[in-house]
């Protein structure tokens, strides 16, 4: 902690000399004495000081990786103000992003970054990697692999390492979706796990762990266990009680409820409340909830044809999950049960 406070002094000396400290070369000086979770509040301050434009646009990219979109607005907000073309469209590029995640119609999106005329590779690379997010918000996850080709070419030419590493960050865990989807979980963990050795996106670490959490449920419950415990303990250091919310009510039911594994496991969520009662044995329960739910998802079918034991529920959720969702992996729910309860 010594050793901290010495080099965030060191940090505010080059704040006030002529040769400023940039965020490469501070990434760096933190990582030697500091956990990620440390790392992370110590970079937003730094980030809140510096001057300089490259680490405004890094600012942004930062930001976004680690999920901080209050901190991401704020640096749109700098950069749109900025003299540099280059941080006033990566702004416009970065708020079309958040646009997107706040539920703005994927279609306006799309035309909005048409319209956006790009020349440098990193805006090149970032308005692809918006195509990206895009096509997996209508859960479209076929197109991933032709625009990380298109990034990959642009990649090679961007001139600042800490870029790459961002960039590269996203490419991994783009192709762990991509190849989860798939239903490829060789492919997908490979890309998982070497997601979680490059540093600088701790938040998202602890959602790449729930995500892994799920590639096993058709495999083994205590690997399943092990990646839940990963994220609770990213999210305990960051004191991020979003996700332990979400591990509670959503995560850590859903895969004790598909072991069987559901004593002493609550949840706030009327969904998987249900499929705890199925799990339980109280099918009628279960019915119950879930006939009286606004919203009837792919899950919640699947649910349902576990509850009542009617194949067309199954069906349903399977034709769902393949036909809208391009998703092989939890397609598999409703396939294994309809040929488990040999209906």
């Amino acid at each position: 902690m010594v050793q901290t406070k010495k080099r965030i002094g060191t940090m505010r000396d080059y704040f006030e000399s002529e040769k400023q400290l940039q965020l490469p070369q501070f990434l760096t000086m933190i990582s030697l004495d500091s956990d990620e979770a440390a790392q992370l509040e110590l970079t937003k301050d730094f980030l809140l000081q510096s001057k300089s434009d490259l680490d405004k646009r890094l600012a942004l990219e930062y930001f976004y990786i680690n999920q901080c979109y209050q901190e991401l607005q704020y640096f749109i907000g700098v950069n749109k103000e900025s003299m540099n073309e280059s941080n006033r469209v990566l702004a416009i590029l970065y708020q079309f992003m958040l646009d997107l995640k706040n539920g703005k119609p994927v279609h306006q999106i799309r035309t909005q970054t048409k319209s956006v005329s790009v020349h440098h590779p990193e805006l090149r690379c970032l308005k692809y990697f918006l195509y990206i997010e895009a096509d997996i918000k209508v859960y479209n996850y076929e197109r991933i692999g032709y625009y990380l080709n298109k990034i990959q070419k642009h990649l090679r030419h961007l001139d600042n390492p800490l870029f790459i590493t961002f960039f590269q960050i996203r490419i991994q865990i783009l192709l762990f979706q991509y190849y989860w989807k798939r239903n490829e979980l060789i492919l997908a963990r490979k890309h998982a796990y070497e997601a979680l050795q490059i540093p600088h996106h701790v938040k998202q670490k602890a959602q790449l762990h729930l995500d892994l959490a799920l590639s096993y449920i058709y495999e083994d419950f205590e690997s399943s266990v092990y990646h839940i415990e990963e994220a609770k303990y990213i999210a305990n250091c960051l004191g991020d009680q979003e996700i332990l919310d979400y591990i509670e009510n959503y995560t850590y039911p859903f895969i004790c409820a598909h072991f069987g594994k559901v004593n002493g496991v609550f949840t706030k969520d009327p969904v998987e409340r249900a499929h705890l009662e199925i799990a339980k044995g109280n099918f009628q329960q279960a019915k119950t909830i879930l006939e009286h739910l606004d919203i009837k998802t792919p899950f919640t079918h699947y649910y349902l044809g576990l509850a009542t034991r009617k194949q067309h529920f199954f069906i349903y959720s399977y034709q769902y999950f393949m036909e809208k969702r391009s998703d092989h992996f939890f397609a598999r729910l409703p396939l294994k049960a309809s040929e488990g309860l040999g209906i």
